[in-house]
């Protein structure tokens, strides 16, 4: 097995960057109010929590959060300052220090293609995670053209030889590590849940908040895009945003993807 991707923290400078970090922790708090179907009296467990700042952002829509992460030097950056029912710890995300469905919901945010075994991070997030629990997942989507920690096209398309000559060539760095999926490959991976392709709340929240005008009408014309279009686009688009909604019988009937609305509240 790999191993970690070391001093993670340092890697990447928009990971330094805490206005990133605040309007991605703003994106993600959105999302979940808007599509509803989280327990306000649960517990949360930010996996990847970093330097803590989204942690601290969906604190208010739970009773306790608890943010846990391998990179150390992140989590020195954590304000220590923080709300009673926010709590971190040190551990590995495929070895979570927690015991079986624990918690009634995950954020799980652009971290599945920086672990060793995406496959186990996944089995344990189903393990810790309660019935009927939810979890927030984004990451890259392996199918878009180009790849976007290096912005280079199609590097996670190709072998993982070729990919560190390319990133060698390009001067961008020495070894590919990240590792991503499919539309697909993820939708068939998480069959034990429900899936709410968050795509059209993401791009309302971006036609509010960006701050070029440009880019703010840009948005808003696509997330007028009809959701049945838009279950046409999302196995092409750069990222994917979904909540996933753990079943109490995993094994009953096909994994469907619904495309949540911008206009009301969703609800089970």
């Amino acid at each position: 097995m790999r191993e970690y991707q070391k001093n993670f923290y340092t890697l990447y400078e928009h990971f330094q960057d805490n206005e990133i970090r605040i309007n991605k922790a703003d994106k993600i708090r959105y999302v979940l109010e808007k599509v509803n179907v989280h327990n306000p009296d649960g517990i949360c467990l930010d996996i990847g929590c970093s330097s803590g700042i989204i942690t601290k952002k969906i604190a208010p829509l739970f009773k306790k959060v608890i943010g846990v992460d391998f990179d150390i030097i992140a989590m020195k950056m954590i304000d220590q300052n923080a709300e009673e029912n926010l709590k971190y710890a040190y551990g590995d995300a495929m070895r979570l220090p927690f015991g079986d469905e624990k918690f009634d919901a995950i954020i799980c945010s652009q971290t599945y293609e920086h672990v060793p075994s995406d496959i186990q991070l996944f089995s344990e997030l189903k393990r810790v995670l309660k019935p009927g629990g939810i979890v927030y997942f984004s990451g890259p989507n392996k199918t878009f053209p180009v790849e976007p920690h290096y912005y280079l096209p199609f590097l996670q398309m190709l072998p993982e030889k070729w990919a560190n000559r390319y990133l060698q060539l390009t001067g961008k760095g020495d070894e590919f590590y990240e590792r991503s999926r499919t539309y697909w490959n993820l939708k068939k991976i998480f069959q034990p849940y429900q899936i709410i392709d968050a795509v059209i709340l993401v791009l309302d929240f971006f036609a509010k908040t960006k701050k070029k005008k440009r880019a703010r009408s840009l948005y808003k014309v696509l997330s007028k895009i009809p959701a049945p279009l838009w279950k046409l686009l999302s196995p092409f688009i750069v990222n994917f945003n979904w909540v996933l909604i753990k079943k109490e019988n995993p094994g009953h009937g096909k994994t469907k993807i619904r495309i949540a609305s911008a206009q009301s509240p969703q609800t089970n």
